[in-house]
Parts: structure tokens; C-alpha cells; sequence
């Protein structure tokens, strides 16, 4: 979409789907009736479109249901970026994110510190590539979403210590939270027959639950009624 000039005029919109590199003349009003919005962004080079991006984003701020590429956390840890002049994402009650690199959680958290309200946050895959360092999820302040966050759900979960300490995160810090689902994709050994495959994922993923029921229990929960559920994907 090179040395093309887009201008969107429209008020009364409500749904809003975007899955392509924004250009450079990128301009848009307000979208004050806009309920959901998607935003899938996979083309590597992402901070070589900063302004018209990080411009755009601030745009979405009256939705209420939300899809955004991992990609777009690339921008949002640029200084200045989520500056006191990001704009709150008031209405903003679920949040789905495609996939997110391990290193862009903190920056998620923190853009989740902007949507006080929020009530559903779904991750359907945290990707590890690089080095990433052992130390813990920890933050200046716990972001204020968490105070009415309801459901947690992590799909292409694996169990990896690094999934964990980010759920541990969730469960620590969200009094109202109702449920955490985690949908798994354990794999077998290769050289199982099919009949003995099925059978010992089915005992696998029994065990593997289990043990992370443990460790999570071992951690503090600010919810009691909260309810740890696994579903295969």
C-alpha cells in the first residue's frame, strides 16, 4: 500500500476490520460508536510505520470489544508512546490478542493499565524466541484492570514456566476473577501407534494438568471463587 492516501470519515461506524501495513497518509476521525475493532499486523518492519500506527491506535479508544496483533506491543514499548498522553480505553471489556512475543508481556500488562474496565483477556499464543531472562513478571504498579477482570484464557497453552508466572501474575492480582481457562496443545512422542498415541496424550494431558493445578495452588489467589478449567485445542 505504498504512495497511497487513505482518510476514513465516519462517525457512525461500529465494527472496524484492518489486516494490512497502514501507509504513511493515514487519517482518521474519531470513532465514537465503534463496538469492536481487529487489527492484524504480521509483517515485521513495524516500527518503520510509528506514526501513522501509534496515531491510529489512539483512534479505537471509545471500543468495546478489541483484536490486536502481538505486533502492535512492538510500538507501544517505543518511548513516548504510552505517555501520559495515551488515551484510557474506557469502554474496552474484552481484549483478544492473536499472539504475543514473551519479551511484549510487561507492555502488554502495561497497555492493559489503560483499559480499567476490561473484564475478558484472551492470549491465543505466547511466543518464546530469543533469550529470555529468568526474572520474574514484576511491575511499579499492578495494572487497575485487573481490579474487575473476570476471565483469563491462554490458548496454544504448553505449561512452559514462563505461560505460568504470567497466569500466576493474573491470579495474584485479580480480585474478581471468576475463571482461568487454559487451552493446551500437548504433543506425544512420535513413535507411539496412533491407538497408544491417543491413549497416553489423554493420560499426559491428565498429568500435566494436574501438576500445574499444583503449582498454581501453591501461589496466592486474590479471588476465592475463581475456577481453573483446561480444554484441549
Amino acid at each position: 500500500m505504498e504512495d497511497i492516501k487513505v482518510k476514513i470519515d465516519a462517525p457512525n461506524l461500529i465494527s472496524f476490520t484492518f489486516c494490512d501495513k497502514l501507509p504513511e497518509d493515514f487519517v482518521v476521525d474519531s470513532f465514537p460508536l465503534l463496538h469492536d475493532a481487529d487489527l492484524y499486523y504480521n509483517y515485521g518492519d513495524i516500527e518503520s510505520t510509528f506514526g501513522p500506527l501509534s496515531k491510529f491506535i489512539t483512534k479505537l479508544c471509545n471500543v468495546k470489544l478489541l483484536k490486536i496483533s502481538g505486533a502492535y506491543f512492538k510500538i507501544l514499548k517505543l518511548p513516548k508512546v504510552m505517555s501520559t498522553s495515551f488515551p484510557t480505553f474506557h469502554n474496552l471489556i474484552r481484549l483478544e490478542v492473536y499472539d504475543i512475543r514473551y519479551l511484549q508481556r510487561k507492555t502488554l500488562l502495561n497497555f492493559l493499565d489503560f483499559s480499567p474496565n476490561l473484564e475478558s483477556l484472551v492470549i491465543n499464543q505466547v511466543e518464546f524466541s530469543g533469550k529470555a531472562k529468568e526474572n520474574t513478571l514484576t511491575f511499579d504498579k499492578v495494572p487497575h484492570c485487573l481490579v474487575c477482570l473476570k476471565s483469563f484464557k491462554i490458548r496454544k497453552f504448553n505449561g512452559y514456566p514462563k505461560e505460568l508466572e504470567m497466569v500466576k501474575f493474573v491470579l495474584k492480582h485479580a480480585r474478581v476473577l471468576e475463571m482461568v481457562i487454559m487451552e493446551t496443545s500437548y504433543t506425544v512422542e512420535n513413535y507411539m501407534g496412533v491407538h497408544n498415541k491417543k491413549k497416553n496424550l489423554k493420560a499426559k494431558e491428565e498429568a500435566l494438568n494436574e501438576k500445574i493445578r499444583r503449582q498454581l495452588g501453591m501461589s496466592p489467589w486474590a479471588s476465592t471463587g475463581c475456577v481453573i478449567q483446561f480444554s484441549s485445542s
